[in-house]
């Protein structure tokens, strides 16, 4: 299985959009249909997005709005990774590591994200980084993504 690691500011949205850029929901489904892989949110935004369907009424307005834009081009979210712990240097990355070994099934992964972690050093080479002012998610940066999810 093949995995898409996504965070939400500077990549789904962009100086054009602050809110949700339809252009870069556009250029994530060229990954998808490029690649068959999965969409796991990694953005703090995950903490509004619920994939139980008795929790749907719970879904933040924000996430409601990039799960309704995905869904319109035939997207989902599959999944989102773990909450961040409390009181300790716990970042993206080791989120993303924990992620991965929970899921074995997962053969090969892209992380797209506007910031650079500490903890990004071990996935360097799986690693696109976007720019908000730069246009977020460009097709550029999903050809990118492209290129590492089918290496």
């Amino acid at each position: 299985m093949k995995v898409i690691f996504l965070d939400v500011d500077g990549v789904m949205n962009s100086y054009q959009n602050e809110w949700l850029d339809l252009k870069c929901v556009d250029n994530l489904h060229m990954i998808v249909q490029a690649t068959d892989a999965n969409v796991v949110i990694t953005s703090s935004w995950r903490d509004g997005w619920f994939k139980e369907a008795d929790k749907k009424k719970l879904v933040s307005p924000e996430m409601a709005s990039l799960e309704k834009a995905m869904q319109d081009l035939g997207m989902e979210i599959y999944d989102k990774t773990r909450p961040q712990l409390a009181g300790v240097m716990d970042f993206r990355g080791n989120q993303i590591k924990d992620y991965l070994e929970e899921n074995p099934e997962i053969d090969n992964f892209v992380i797209i994200d506007d910031l650079y972690f500490p903890d990004f050093g071990q996935f360097d080479d799986r690693l696109v980084l976007t720019d908000f002012d730069d246009g977020g998610l460009t097709v550029e940066k999903a050809q990118e993504a492209i290129y590492i999810l089918n290496r």
